[in-house]
Parts: structure tokens; sequence; C-alpha cells
């Protein structure tokens, strides 16, 4: 999975937060190949809730919606499905926090961390 953090500007604790659960298949197209839904959970050794709405490659929020949804605290993950041999697999799982302080601080590793400048492009 790949995971993007853009801080607000001028912002120490929210921003946006882009998941990709199927990255690295550039020539082919992601939908053709796998069934995507996004699920929230309280713990990582227990099936999720799926999040209505949420069957796409990609997951966005901001720590505003992570507030809002009471999401915080809770971890995040994708299962995916190989729509030619049905198999099944979850993506890594993270936990989101309000605050993004906390989710870089836990054990979740970032691909890109970036901030928006007062134009609002991304630096």
């Amino acid at each position: 999975m790949k995971k993007h953090v853009i801080r607000l500007y001028k912002n120490n604790h929210d921003a946006h937060l882009i998941f990709h659960a199927t990255p690295t298949m550039p020539e082919l197209n992601p939908y053709d190949l796998f069934e995507h839904q996004w699920y929230i959970t309280k713990d990582k050794n227990t099936a999720g809730f799926p999040i209505e709405g949420e069957r796409f490659e990609m997951y966005a929020t901001m720590t505003e919606l992570i507030k809002e949804k009471e999401y915080d605290g809770l971890y995040l993950y994708c299962k995916r499905i190989d729509k030619k041999t049905s198999v099944e697999k979850n993506t890594e799982f993270i936990r989101l926090y309000s605050d993004v302080n906390k989710i870089l601080d836990s054990e979740t590793v970032f691909d890109d961390i970036s901030a928006y400048d007062k134009n609002g492009n991304i630096l």
C-alpha cells in the first residue's frame, strides 16, 4: 500500500491522508483485476465494518473527518479480492487519529509527507 500525508498550511495537527491499496500496476487498471472494499475496525485481529461507498482502490480522508466520523484510534484497511482467483487479501492496518502527529508517530511508515503552501500548492 502507498500512503501519503499532506499537512495543511500553517497547521501542525491537520492533514489530508491518501491511501492506495493497489499501487504497483500502472499499466493495468486495478478495477479490472481486483474488487476493493475499505473497512474500519477497533482491533487488527477482528473483522471490520465496511465503510459505505468506499469500494475503490484509493481512500482519501482528512484528520477533521476522522474526528467527525469518530474513527480516532481505529484501524483502516482494504480488502482486495482477485477477480480471477477469488483470493481475498487485506492490506496493512493503518491506525487513524484526528491529530496527524499521532499517525506519524505510530507504526505506519508513509511514502510521502508533504505540506500545502499558502496558495494551496503541494511542497
